[in-house]
């Protein structure tokens, strides 16, 4: 039994009953882009907070999206986790998600028809402590808590790979893991009631800029590799073709103005924060090194493979080409 159906209690996969798939087939007959209703198409994006969704923020801000794709009514949602996303991908509620490789992964495995559109960043994660007893996984105690989004979150996946490297157990830090958002991870590390916090950028910069130090990175531990990927269903993908084109074009557009005109990007990043931080720090957390926009899909075989090892997927893919829309294939992925 995989790790998923273990926490969820999930089926082997995810099918629609014949009567919603007949539902579903009049709706997208009767709202075809450019159909006679003039009824607009539903498009909702859910992303996670933090600095690997800037592309989506910039066109969300700018409006792009929307002015590209006028018979499809786009909304956007912030989501705490990609567990989350994945929920409501599976519900229909969510058509494009934004989640991190582990997630996604997870979803394969389960049977979820989804694939990726594009890649969105490659990051390094951090997992940061304040205390200084806390130099090794080795110091952690029974009664530390280490917080990340989700216990198959991506983050969790680099602990396990920690832990089997330190420790020769992938699951000796289990009992410690507690599902917090990053902001709120943040805020509990630096007041004492989490020990760790194996997060991702802005917020692992943010709490080195306030004192913490990294213990672990995930770069050292599994090579560079996505943090987060845009995904979408295949029914969906297939029914909205030329959208999603537009879609991944919107999105490598958004990364030319990252690269090209970071002010003009960091400006937008503190607009979708509420100016915390401000625009200056968002420039500076956009060049650190390691932080890198891409549509190229990077280390899925790698955390595949790892997740196999540790029950959370049970068969990795022949190739990371098995996992991506033809758009992709052509590109020199891993």
């Amino acid at each position: 039994m995989s790790e998923l159906r273990r926490h969820r209690g999930w089926g082997a996969r995810v099918r629609l009953p014949a009567a919603a798939v007949a539902v579903l087939a009049l709706l997208v007959t009767g709202c075809g882009g450019g159909g006679g209703s003039g009824e607009k198409k539903q498009l909702t994006i859910a992303l996670q907070p933090g600095l690997a969704y800037a592309p989506l923020l910039v066109m969300k801000n700018e409006g792009t999206l929307e002015k590209a794709l006028p018979n499809y009514k786009v909304s956007w949602k912030v989501l705490s986790s990609g567990s989350a996303i994945r929920d409501g991908m599976i519900s229909d509620d969510i058509q494009v998600g934004a989640p991190g490789l582990s997630p996604f992964l997870v979803g394969w495995n389960e049977g979820v028809d989804w694939k990726i559109l594009s890649a969105l960043s490659n990051m390094d994660l951090w997992l940061m402590a304040k205390e200084k007893r806390l130099r090794s996984l080795k110091d952690f105690q029974g009664s530390d808590k280490i917080a990340m989004p989700a216990p198959d979150s991506m983050q969790s996946i680099v602990l396990r790979k920690g832990a089997q490297q330190q420790l020769g157990d992938a699951k000796a830090l289990d009992k410690n893991i507690v599902a917090l958002d990053h902001p709120s991870a943040l805020q509990a590390l630096m007041s004492g009631q989490v020990a760790g916090h194996l997060t991702s950028p802005p917020y692992q910069f943010i709490e080195k800029q306030k004192g913490a130090h990294v213990m672990l990175r995930s770069s050292d531990l599994l090579g560079e590799h996505n943090f987060n990927l845009l995904v979408v269903r295949e029914g969906f993908h297939n029914d909205n073709s030329e959208a999603m084109k537009t879609l991944f074009e919107q999105t490598q557009k958004a990364m030319d103005t990252i690269k090209n005109d970071p002010d003009r990007a960091a400006k937008i990043l503190a607009a979708e924060s509420d100016d915390k931080p401000a625009a200056k720090q968002w420039k500076s957390f956009l060049q650190e090194e390691g932080v890198r926009f891409t549509t190229t899909p990077k280390g899925l075989m790698k955390f595949a493979q790892f997740m196999k090892k540790v029950g959370f997927v049970e068969e990795p893919p022949g190739s990371w080409r098995d996992l991506v829309f033809d758009n992709l294939k052509g590109l020199q992925g891993s």
